[in-house]
């Protein structure tokens, strides 16, 4: 596995081109699953539920480079007649109403109200409001999947008027996932149809989002750790022996993965295993090739993660697998096996997996070589604003001019 990390990262540099499939597919995949860091001033509340009173920005943080997810929350609805059964049934209802005498709102019109205005945040002042709405909020998310989904992000992001609250959102996202979990093995089942009573099916964006949960609290631990050695001032002490080179040596970062990214790892696979996630495959294997979130690298897992991927329809782990086979990362290099899973790539529209099948063609890997035929993928993957691809047909004009009538308009030449 060591030879075989060396040997891929020293020939992911042998194109710009081959450079862009793993670091740009990177940074595009750490955009896609960033979360922004807000601190907002809010009034405390004890209870699961609390409201942002004021939602002035304090501070942000400035290493923090996610950006914030962008959630379109729908409004929460409530069961038929719910206004009707809570306050017929409330004898607090009954007794506010003796002692304050003043007309109140029909109920038809209150649930027509709530219906077309109220956000979480609403739901969570009324159940201040009476007894019998102090559950209105989790009655609400009941109504739907996707009720309880929009509940569990408003509380995990302190959005639609609620405040931050990762323990209530990963509460909601458990009972989503319909998935059991052993924090200790990592090993997770299916809920069984005896306790699973709505017969809901597993819902793998819940299980994703535990996933992303359990890798902040490494983030977190390490972090945590980082500071806690910088204030005991953890700095390794050299060797009084200036000759004793083996003395003088930094200690070597530990080789297992920690708990909570193996935790967020299972998470991950059981996206995958039980709800059919093929984003959760793709983000296994880059987990597993990079090394994030404090995963011990292991190419020959990222190459099996991104063949599950790929099989299950995932562009981009077609052209990450096609590049395992090129490269022989975590698999015998194969020329054949990584133009057919390019070509696959490139004829979904996958940029990069086009420039990769014109170079095949020209460099007569796993093909017969056909300048004529390099000069149509190139030109292919030009159209879409690939630079390498422009050069290439540069390079090429003289054949290209020819195959491809369009080149010198594309070329401005």
């Amino acid at each position: 596995h060591h030879f075989c990390a060396n040997h891929f990262q020293n020939n992911c540099t042998r194109t710009n081109a081959k450079a862009r499939t793993t670091t740009q597919l990177q940074d595009q995949h750490h955009t896609k699953n960033a979360r922004g860091i807000y601190t907002f001033i809010h009034s405390i509340d004890v209870r699961p539920y609390t409201y942002i009173h004021t939602m002035t920005i304090i501070s942000t943080s400035a290493s923090h480079n996610k950006a914030k997810t962008v959630v379109n929350y729908d409004k929460p609805t409530l069961p038929a007649l719910y206004l009707d059964r809570t306050n017929t049934s409330s004898t607090a209802t009954a007794a506010m109403t003796q002692a304050n005498p003043a007309p109140s709102l029909p109920n038809e019109l209150l649930s027509q109200c709530l219906l077309e205005y109220a956000d979480w945040g609403d739901l969570a002042k009324l159940a201040c409001v009476q007894s019998s709405w102090k559950s209105i909020v989790e009655d609400a998310a009941s109504t739907s999947i996707e009720s309880k989904w929009q509940l569990g992000q408003a509380l995990q992001n302190g959005e639609c008027g609620l405040e931050a609250n990762s323990a209530q959102a990963m509460r909601h996202f458990r009972e989503l996932s319909c998935v059991r979990m052993d924090e200790t093995s990592y090993e997770y089942a299916a809920v069984s149809a005896k306790d699973n009573e709505q017969q809901q099916q597993p819902h793998a964006p819940s299980m994703r989002k535990l996933a992303e949960f359990e890798f902040d609290q490494q983030l977190t631990a390490t972090m945590n750790n980082v500071e806690t050695g910088m204030s005991n001032n953890a700095i390794p002490q050299q060797s009084q022996n200036d000759g004793d080179s083996e003395s003088a040596t930094a200690p070597q970062p530990t080789r297992t993965t920690p708990h909570h990214a193996k935790l967020g790892m299972a998470w991950l696979q059981a996206a995958y295993e039980i709800g059919d996630d093929a984003d959760a495959a793709y983000e296994l294997a880059l987990n597993y090739e990079y090394g994030k979130h404090q995963v011990v690298v292991d190419v020959v897992a990222a190459f099996e993660w991104f063949q599950k991927a790929a099989n299950a329809g995932h562009i981009d782990a077609m052209a990450e697998l096609g590049l395992c086979y090129e490269l022989g990362c975590g698999v015998e290099q194969d020329d054949q096996l990584a133009l057919d899973w390019y070509t696959k790539a490139a004829n979904e529209g996958h940029v990069t997996a086009k420039f990769s099948v014109a170079e095949a063609f020209e460099e007569a890997r796993g093909v017969p070589q056909s300048d004529e035929e390099a000069c149509l993928w190139y030109y292919r993957a030009a159209m879409v604003g690939d630079e390498d691809s422009k050069l290439a047909l540069k390079r090429l004009y003289d054949i290209a001019r020819i195959v491809v009538p369009g080149v010198t308009s594309l070329l401005n030449v």
